[in-house]
């Protein structure tokens, strides 16, 4: 018998396996009945018989293989698909979802087998098709289950984000009116309002960061803006919590063009403070706008320190990524640093305006420079 026939034929006498197996994977499995542990293992199986079925050239019988069929459908109701996306919720790892397919195959050819009395060419065949098709479709699944993963987390980061802000709005709220009542005894809410400020720039940091993530995009608008007394403005602010670093300002040129201050306050908070974080203590901040270009205006912030390394320039502004020695010291919250989203955050920026930031580090300076246009377009959605 054809392996596509004996697989629609013996459909309930396979799935006894899948559905043995999938008993076992705990914790996920605990608490499910017989209909969820099954799920859509009986799809599964009817696309792979169907797609055996099929004809197929070389160059698909290889591309299938490979997870890259151009006869895979793209719909998410594509039973594989669906079955990732449910395992996801049920709260299966990846590694037991793969191990399903595991199972099913070995299930298939041990029953086939055992029901064949001879073997025939077409039989190699039929294997070949049969395991072609179910790599295709735990292609299918770990693409969409990782996606779901991915997705999953990023929602607990935007949840996490935006409700962590009302309890830090109640504590700055009781800093500030203990400030208030007791001018002459409030050292320690001052201490507690410094902290809440890093703290809100996390938090910034992290709900753009899911923002993005979950295609939200980056809104930017802009207005009329003096970029040297907004700059004077910002810095005034991280003095106010960092009031040991020496931070210069120098300006030169025309110093007004049309930028979102909210997100740009943001972008330079986020590369003063990087720059805080790993120049050294005992040297000035140094922070240059220049204005002399017609298009566009240069934000430069510097710092001494060590160099960066060439081998993490690729990855400098991706999200999450932390440097090696980021043990997580005094300075460890400002911007998101202990998440690492403080420079992906600039970049975002940047990209919303339609500028570049840029880095350039050695031995004797670091530099990131932040390059906007003068006049920037107004956007709720960027493209990327």
């Amino acid at each position: 018998m054809r392996l596509s026939k004996f697989i629609t034929e013996n459909l309930d006498v396979i799935l006894v396996d899948w559905v043995a197996f999938a008993r076992v994977q705990l914790p996920a499995a605990a608490n499910l009945d017989e209909v969820a542990l099954l799920d859509h293992g009986r799809l599964i199986l009817q696309e792979i018989a169907a797609d055996m079925r099929r004809p197929q050239d070389d160059e698909e019988r290889q591309a299938k293989s490979e997870g890259n069929s151009a006869a895979a459908s793209e719909s998410p109701g594509v039973p594989s698909r669906s079955h990732a996306r449910q395992r996801e919720k049920q709260g299966f790892e990846v590694e037991q979802l793969v191990a399903e397919y595991r199972v099913l195959r070995a299930t298939v050819l041990r029953l086939w087998a055992a029901a064949s009395t001879d073997a025939q060419r077409q039989d190699l065949e039929d294997v070949t098709r049969f395991n072609e098709a179910v790599d295709q479709a735990i292609a299918e699944s770990l693409q969409v289950f990782l996606a779901e993963v991915d997705r999953s987390r990023d929602l607990f980061l935007g949840v996490l984000g935006h409700d962590l802000r009302g309890p830090l709005s109640t504590i700055a709220g009781c800093a500030t009116l203990d400030i208030r009542s007791r001018p002459d005894d409030s050292r320690h809410a001052a201490i507690i309002l410094r902290s809440v400020r890093q703290m809100k720039a996390l938090l910034d940091d992290l709900v753009e960061y899911t923002r993005h993530r979950l295609g939200s995009g980056l809104a930017i608008d802009p207005s009329s803006l003096q970029i040297d007394e907004f700059a004077r403005n910002t810095l005034d602010e991280i003095r106010a919590i960092s009031p040991e670093r020496t931070l210069q300002l120098e300006t030169w040129g025309d110093m007004m063009g049309e930028w979102d201050s909210r997100r740009l306050h943001q972008a330079l908070s986020n590369l003063v403070f990087n720059a805080m974080k790993y120049g050294e203590r005992n040297t000035p901040i140094r922070i240059a706008i220049d204005g002399s270009h017609d298009v566009e205006v240069v934000v430069a912030v510097k710092n001494t320190g060590k160099a960066i390394p060439p081998e993490r320039l690729p990855t400098l502004f991706d999200p999450l990524v932390r440097a090696a020695d980021d043990a997580g010291g005094a300075d460890s919250q400002l911007a998101g640093a202990n998440l690492g989203l403080g420079l992906y955050v600039v970049k975002e920026i940047a990209t919303a305006h339609g500028g570049r930031v840029e880095v350039t580090s050695t031995d004797a300076m670091t530099c990131f420079e932040l390059r906007l246009p003068r006049i920037c377009a107004r956007t709720s959605n960027p493209a990327r």
